[in-house]
């Protein structure tokens, strides 16, 4: 199915130095989904905007993710390294338009360009390594890959509190570019080109106009839940149903489907990808509301809010090889529901935040270890059989599911939370003018400083601003619950057994 020039001794031995190219830009990928949400305060004074407005600088890269999926289908068609050259300048120029943005509008422009960038590279990056590797090798490769790109996310926040603390805020863009640019240097110079020699050399776009649309329509209903008027939050997850089953529709007569169905009739790779989606999910919702948290709550400045957020992260890369070996040993199944099992406990102990930082490591640590023990296994099951489908489509399915689910977790979350502190402060403010409750509220999201309302509030504002918090992001919590309790179902029904003999062999 898949063509690739690795069988001279050059091609072996370069093959690792393709692994490090890949790596290097998945990280850039990953460093820059995260570390702007530590920087979100420092943007809000610095350009303006509401949380309504600035989740979008970290849900525009996400949903422009959802095009990950048709990224893998145009690798598969017209070669995974010239689409991976190709995202990776996306990349680079999404990261000059958000470093030089003058106002909010113009940072998500450059943020949605990266998230454009960042939906070509993955699945070509993780195609070509199931491709170029055999045996255990490739396992060792995906293993490789998979910490790179959780490790990455995790100490993204870290990056970003070192850079806007030590430089300035636009330097979490620009520095991409150096890396960048010598990763593709490595990646061009030693990565073979592979495609799928029978794919058709068509796209679907009927099919990419209603997927991206479907869930473009979801997520923009979560995000403004709370200033919705009900019949058009109702008519907007209406319409994102329609879509998709639009979308499948059209995917079951069109010669070239975007998504060969005929993959999620395999039970363990709708389990992975579930898997998947439920995992960023929690970790995208939680880092962004606990980055939140130090800041404003908590008054710690970004680089101190980075380093407290390590707990939560280091596990990550620590617990990484032991789930590895316990899927390779026991399968995916167990590990995967461990780590919900984890996730769930964690997303408990963050119902209440009052108290000090050191009850946050607790759940922290918990959220490390869940996420460690089932990426790896959860990775490798997803490509083990690509069938009819191809490397690129499970490949960009599998990695679609991390930029969807990021995107839910921080906009459900945003919604739950945005309503609870409304509907708070709405009643200890005593129904405020609509312009005060605005201001509090933006507070809530360091877009202001807690002195500059601080006349608008009666009595302690301080300890206003932190009852509300806590009590909106203990709310914020229940989803993360439900969804992390989901995930062991899903690890026990979907994932059980061992990968069939011979698969994912190339």
């Amino acid at each position: 199915m898949t063509s690739a020039s690795v069988t001279t001794a050059s091609g072996v031995e370069r093959r690792w130095w393709s692994l490090l190219g890949l790596c290097l830009v998945t990280a850039l990928v990953w460093v820059t989904a995260s570390d702007i949400s530590i920087a979100l305060p420092t943007i809000a004074r610095d350009l303006g905007g509401t949380m309504d407005t600035l989740q979008w600088a970290v849900n525009g890269y996400f949903l422009a993710g959802a095009f990950i999926i048709v990224g893998g289908r145009v690798g598969d068609i017209y070669g995974r390294k010239l689409l991976f050259a190709i995202g990776t300048g996306l990349i680079l120029l999404g990261s000059v338009v958000a470093a030089l943005a003058p106002s909010p509008a113009i940072l998500i422009i450059g943020r949605v360009l990266e998230g454009i960038g960042a939906a070509a590279v993955l699945p070509t990056a993780l195609a070509i390594i199931a491709v170029i590797f055999t045996g255990k090798q490739r396992d060792t490769a995906i293993a490789a890959w998979i910490a790179v790109c959780w490790g990455a996310q995790a100490l993204g926040p870290l990056v970003g509190g070192v850079i806007v603390e030590g430089l300035n805020w636009r330097w979490i863009f620009w520095i991409n570019l150096p890396i960048g640019i010598v990763a593709l240097l490595i990646t061009w110079w030693a990565t073979p080109e592979t495609r799928d020699a029978h794919a058709a050399r068509r796209i679907d776009i009927p099919g990419v106009i209603t997927l991206v649309g479907s869930i473009f329509l979801l997520s923009w209903a979560l995000v403004q839940f709370d200033t919705l008027p009900t019949a058009a939050f109702a008519g907007m997850m209406i319409g994102a149903v329609v879509l998709m089953v639009v979308f499948v529709l059209i995917e079951r007569r069109v010669a070239s489907p975007v998504i060969v169905l005929s993959i999620f009739r395999m039970r363990r790779f709708d389990g992975a990808v579930l898997a998947n989606l439920i995992a960023n999910f929690v970790f995208g919702g939680v880092i962004f509301f606990m980055a939140l948290y130090l800041q404003v709550v908590e008054g710690y400045d970004p680089l101190t809010a980075g380093l407290l957020l390590l707990p939560a992260t280091i596990p990550i890369l620590i617990v990484n090889p032991l789930g590895n070996w316990l899927g390779r040993r026991f399968g995916p199944a167990w590990p995967t529901a461990v780590g919900m099992a984890c996730l769930a406990v964690a997303a408990v102990l963050l119902l209440d935040l009052t108290g000090d930082y050191s009850r946050l490591i607790a759940p922290f640590i918990l959220i490390g270890i869940g996420i460690g023990l089932q990426i790896t296994p959860c990775a490798a099951t997803a490509v083990e059989d690509p069938g009819d489908a191809g490397e690129g489509v499970v490949s960009g399915v599998f990695k679609a599911s991390s930029m969807i689910g990021g995107s839910l977790g921080v906009a459900v979350g945003t919604a739950v939370f945005q309503t609870s502190a409304r509907s708070q402060l709405e009643t200890l403010l005593n129904s405020p003018p609509a312009e005060t409750l605005s201001k509090v509220l933006d507070v809530l999201t360091g877009g202001l400083q807690l002195d500059d309302i601080a006349s608008l509030i009666p009595g302690d504002a301080r300890q206003l601003i932190t009852d509300v918090f806590d009590a909106a992001v203990g709310q914020a919590m229940w989803p993360t619950i439900a969804v992390s309790l989901l995930g062991v179902i899903v690890a026990i029904v979907l994932l059980r057994g061992k990968a069939p003999a011979g698969g994912g062999g190339h």
